[in-house]
């Protein structure tokens, strides 16, 4: 487009006159696009939820397997005690996870002992 033909379509644009809406048509048009936008958001929303949940149900049962896997390595017993009564006392921290946790401690302590801080 040259700049006589840009001109010419500004001032046809210019020349039309502009219909004025009356303030309860400009709020009721305002009012719609608004109830609109928001009910796409939550449209949108929804879809997304839905497709995520169904992602997840897809592929729920090799991340239960994979957790029951864990639950048993970690609760496997260090020392075989019976059905005594010291079998009952030491079963919460008579096993891998204990150990793991106690570890874990254990490097925590002395890492801030080696550093200085507290």
């Amino acid at each position: 487009m040259k700049a006589d033909d840009q001109n010419r379509y500004l001032q046809t644009l210019f020349d039309k006159p502009q219909d004025e809406l009356d303030g309860v048509e400009f709020t009721e048009q305002v009012m719609t696009q608004l109830r609109n936008r928001r009910i796409r958001i939550v449209a949108i929303i929804f879809g997304i939820i839905l497709v995520l949940t169904a992602i997840v149900w897809l592929f729920s049962l090799p991340f239960q397997e994979f957790a029951q896997l864990i639950m048993q390595a970690f609760t496997i017993t260090l020392f075989d005690l019976g059905d005594s009564w010291l079998a009952w006392v030491f079963a919460p921290v008579n096993n891998i996870a204990s150990l793991l946790v106690l570890t874990i401690k254990a490097i925590r302590v002395i890492r801030k002992k080696a550093i200085g801080t507290y």
